[in-house]
């Protein structure tokens, strides 16, 4: 029966799955923020398997090498990157990577980094998963001094995660982060276990460094049609939504490589 539900599982997904991009915003200014579906850049992915058959390589997968700049006074995916990798899993995901912002990093306010886990709906960018259809859970870099005007300082990684319970419009940061500076590479993890019916028996784990930065139990979603791990998303870009987001110089993060697989 397991063995079945995975081909079924299999047979549903298709190589990359359409991806929702943000116009994410300062939760202390709310605002009206859109949320903006943009297509997969195929020319920047490069999705390889070491996988022999296909069933494995639609749970698990790697990405090689990447520099992404961060373009001028430019917000959301436009100046960045935004793309996934269609996965599938009903039980326990995790993507670990390793990320560095290379020298001269201009931190302004902060923006959205990283491999990331998307669930159903895959919400993200302002719409809430409060309809219990769907979630993420991602890394974001946050610089409360920082401005388009002014690098900043003291930035540091939080979780940025969408789920059935989350508190505000946005996702929630639980309060936790890890200090970082540029030019260090630094070993990122995330792992989610999806919830059964209504119960809040799922969680979200963060580490970075080896170091546990947020282990929740959480509620992604009630909705069972929906209650599935079907992409690892890779978000590298400005934003929030206001000017104070942007940047007069361009930047870049470098990933060194990046695993994903379903336990």
């Amino acid at each position: 029966m397991k063995k079945f539900l995975k081909l079924t599982s299999f047979l549903f997904i298709t190589v990359l799955v359409f991806n929702s991009c943000d116009k994410e915003q300062d939760l202390n200014e709310p605002q009206s923020v859109n949320k903006d579906v943009q297509q997969t850049n195929n020319k920047e992915v490069s999705s390889s398997t070491a996988a022999a058959d296909p069933l494995a390589e639609a749970l698990a997968g790697s990405a090689g090498a990447r520099t992404i700049t961060l373009q001028t006074n430019t917000l959301s995916c436009p100046g960045g990157l935004c793309t996934s990798y269609g996965v599938w899993s009903t039980g326990v995901y995790t993507v670990w990577f390793q990320m560095r912002f290379n020298s001269g990093f201009y931190w302004s306010r902060g923006g959205k980094c990283g491999y990331g886990i998307l669930i159903g709906d895959q919400n993200t960018g302002g719409d809430p998963g409060w309809d219990g259809n769907g979630g993420s859970a991602r890394f974001m870099w946050y610089c409360p001094n920082g401005s388009n005007s002014a690098k900043g300082s003291g930035a540091y990684l939080q979780p940025y995660v969408y789920y059935k319970d989350q508190p505000g419009q946005f996702g929630n940061d639980f309060g936790k982060k890890y200090y970082i500076q540029e030019n260090v590479t630094y070993n990122c993890q995330i792992s989610v276990k999806l919830n059964t019916g209504s119960s809040t028996n799922g969680y979200v784990k963060y580490y970075v460094n080896g170091t546990e930065i947020l282990n929740q139990t959480i509620r992604w979603v009630t909705n069972d049609a929906k209650r599935n791990v079907n992409a690892v998303s890779l978000h590298t870009f400005r934003g929030g939504s206001q000017e104070y987001w942007k940047a007069p110089v361009t930047s870049s993060i470098y990933y060194p490589s990046a695993s994903w697989d379903a336990l």
